[in-house]
């Protein structure tokens, strides 16, 4: 029996040679993950057997030897810094594991060895620098290559995790199974489905709920069937507000396209051209300047910090066609959302017309911002919000890739949870699910 035993973990540190102290249910089909392993793959008797080594451990570091203590220094350091040494918010943490969620400000080896990033947005990723060594940062591929690439992380500290299959992992000595679901939000955002013992726990990050492509998730159908029953939710909030009846996404991509042939009708009517700029975050709202650059047959210009960081999604290469790096060669370009307003726009078409000699210059400036943001039910004649001035046009366009409110209380509705946790504001939490609560049958989902 122990030769058996031997031969199947030998055959299992074969098939994953590099893997860092964790074990599969089934084998990840995922590409590019081996690359990141470097400690070999823990067997679950080797997981459970570490319990006694870690209660040890923490008996000896309760006992008061080498307590510790944040420098003078370090407390001098900005608030940030100091929330190094402050309590984690209960918030951040997963009940019954040390496992923390988008919690880096708080990180420490005495808190936890396991991290858990759900996409790469600074709001979620802040507090892991160059430097970090306070545990394993887990995640999906793409976030893993992007911690790395731009904020420098050694791989050694990072672990993602194949999409969709459940993984085990330890926490206090017990192994808890993690799948990774599609958050619908940006490249790489993933939600964490986390069972712990009997207990289930669905930790969404920043979501767009669309129950027509979520409930296609065997893992989250199952919840409306309340088998198994969802314990807790940890619920991304920002639009918890009755007021944010947003668009779906695909009514806010038609509605752009829209918005564009008309500047593309004023533009042919005084025999000019106009040059298109899109707003987005460092990784964000790809669907829809994508959409848009499909509709009119033109590829999408980033600049070069950009393409290194679309590069690094590894998305095929078909996709990455439609992206350059060659002002030149397309009309539409993506820039930073902040700088869509008429001030940065008229520097934008400076540039863009530099060196015209043998073509036609351009002649208007169309900027679009697409957020939840700018949403408005005062809005007349359709969904965006448009100012002109002079040349230059500004349209805000009501395009989230974080829930609306009806779509919150679709999802909870769905998915029956015992618990919600909400992560946005939490000085609201209470009234976040009252408000929440109020708009579906309490005593019937929630008894």
């Amino acid at each position: 029996i122990l030769e058996s035993k031997r031969a199947a973990e030998s055959d299992n540190r074969q098939q994953f040679p590099e893997n860092s102290h964790i074990q599969h249910n089934k084998q990840p089909q995922q590409t590019m993950l081996s690359r990141f392993f470097q400690a070999p793959v823990r067997s679950l008797t080797d997981v459970l057997m570490g319990s006694a080594r870690r209660l040890k451990k923490e008996k000896y570091v309760s006992s008061g030897k080498k307590a510790f203590e944040p420098s003078v220094k370090a407390r001098s350091n900005d608030w940030r810094s100091n929330l190094k040494y402050s309590n984690c918010p209960s918030y951040k943490k997963i009940p019954g594991t040390d496992f923390i969620c988008d919690g880096f400000y708080y990180a420490r080896s005495t808190l936890s060895q396991n991290y858990f990033l759900t996409h790469f947005h600074s709001d979620h990723y802040g507090g892991i620098t160059k430097q970090w060594n306070e545990g394993t940062i887990y995640c999906s591929l793409p976030t893993a290559n992007l911690v790395n690439q731009q904020l420098g992380v050694d791989k050694r500290f990072l672990h993602p995790l194949p999409m969709n299959s459940p993984t085990i992992i330890e926490s206090r000595g017990k192994p808890v199974t993690v799948t990774l679901l599609d958050a619908n939000h940006c490249p790489g955002a993933i939600m964490f489905l986390f069972e712990v013992g009997n207990k289930t726990i669905l930790h969404v990050g920043d979501f767009r709920w669309d129950r027509e492509i979520m409930m296609k998730m065997p893992q989250l159908k199952a919840f409306s069937n309340a088998n198994p029953r969802l314990n807790e939710i940890f619920l991304d909030t920002t639009y918890c507000d009755k007021k944010y009846s947003l668009p779906t996404q695909a009514e806010a991509i038609e509605a752009t396209i829209t918005a564009v042939e008309e500047e593309l009708a004023m533009a042919k009517k005084e025999r000019t051209k106009t040059l298109f700029l899109f707003g987005s975050y460092t990784i964000g709202k790809e669907r829809i300047y994508l959409s848009v650059a499909e509709h009119l047959g033109m590829k999408v210009y980033v600049d070069n910090r950009r393409f290194r960081i679309l590069s690094a999604l590894e998305w095929p290469k078909e996709r990455m066609k439609m992206f350059t790096p060659n002002k030149s060669e397309s009309s539409l370009w993506v820039v930073p959302l902040g700088n869509v307003n008429f001030k940065k726009m008229r520097d934008f078409m400076e540039d863009a017309n530099k060196n015209k000699v043998f073509s036609i210059p351009y002649g208007r400036c169309a900027g679009f911002r697409p957020t939840g943001w700018t949403f408005s039910t005062k809005t007349s004649g359709g969904i965006i919000s448009s100012k002109t001035s002079g040349r230059y046009s500004v349209h805000g366009v009501p395009y989230s890739e974080h829930s609306s409110f009806p779509e919150l209380v679709d999802c909870l509705k769905c998915l029956k949870p015992k618990k919600i946790t909400t992560t946005v504001s939490p000085a609201k939490s209470e009234d976040q699910i009252s408000l929440l609560l109020s708009q579906v049958n309490a005593r019937q989902i929630f008894g």
